[in-house]
């Protein structure tokens, strides 16, 4: 039984009881109803909550949280060669991050392929900032 098997439980047991206390007799037997529908309305609670079954799986998926996490890093360095290349005034049409990954499991950016018309040199000038240890190229269209 799940959370919203106990959540629909709730909700049949209150309309049901509840219905069941307006057409109940008035005076003496008001208190006695009233409390009777409620030790019942307690009870199919408790009954439902026991049969909730909390078995949550907390096993992370090592494989997507690395296809993730070299997701992440490729977008970030586009990001980063997208803006220096913009801030520069200089037209691509598309810029792909390489990425190996180290025997520590360390995701690393090897190369970068810039897709332009611009000049190579002018394109290495407005991205020599962040291509320390990074292998560039220009792909001219």
């Amino acid at each position: 039984m799940n959370i919203n098997s106990f959540l629909i439980s709730f909700c049949v047991s209150a309309i049901f009881i509840g219905f069941v206390f307006i057409i109940c007799p008035s005076g003496q037997m008001k208190n006695s109803v009233k409390y009777i529908l409620s030790l019942v309305f307690t009870l199919i609670i408790i009954s439902s909550a026991l049969k909730i079954d909390f078995d949550l799986d907390f096993k992370s998926d090592t494989s997507n949280t690395e296809a993730t996490t070299q997701a992440i890093d490729e977008a970030s360095a586009r990001y980063v060669f997208e803006t220096c290349l913009n801030a520069s005034k200089i037209e691509f049409s598309k810029i792909s991050v390489l990425t190996t990954k180290n025997a520590d499991d360390s995701i690393v950016i090897s190369k970068v392929l810039i897709f332009s018309k611009e000049e190579k040199s002018k394109i290495l000038n407005s991205i020599e900032g962040i291509t320390q240890n990074l292998e560039v190229e220009i792909i001219n269209e």
